[in-house]
């Protein structure tokens, strides 16, 4: 019997979808098959980490708050870290807010 582990980090997550063959193209995360729904959750938070491991950039996280707002380098091998609320590929325009709700609903995504 195959058990399938759940991606917890977007190196996971980038093996996983990696047969519905992910692009970015115009700086978007884009697929020419549709990933399963479980999949596309877990996108939703780390599509920067996946577009940044699919073009050879840093994927850079942040805080929302004095303590925490200088951007890091992130490792797309581990959980994103506690403190970070903002996420984004080198060379991005702007920053994506990790939705309110993830670190309940994907728990297993960032770091305890």
């Amino acid at each position: 019997m195959t058990t399938t582990a759940i991606p917890a980090t977007t190196a996971d997550l980038l093996a996983a979808v990696a047969a519905y063959r992910p692009v970015v193209e115009d700086g978007a995360l884009e697929f020419e098959l549709d990933p399963p729904a479980g999949l596309m959750r877990r996108l939703r938070v780390l599509h920067t980490g996946v577009r940044a491991a699919l073009t050879g950039r840093s994927w850079y996280g942040c805080g929302s708050d004095r303590r925490t707002a200088a951007p890091r380098e992130l490792d797309p091998a581990a959980p994103i870290p506690d403190g970070i609320t903002l996420l984004a590929v080198a060379g991005d325009p702007r920053w994506d807010r990790i939705a309110a709700g993830a670190r309940v609903d994907l728990p297993e995504l960032f770091a305890r």
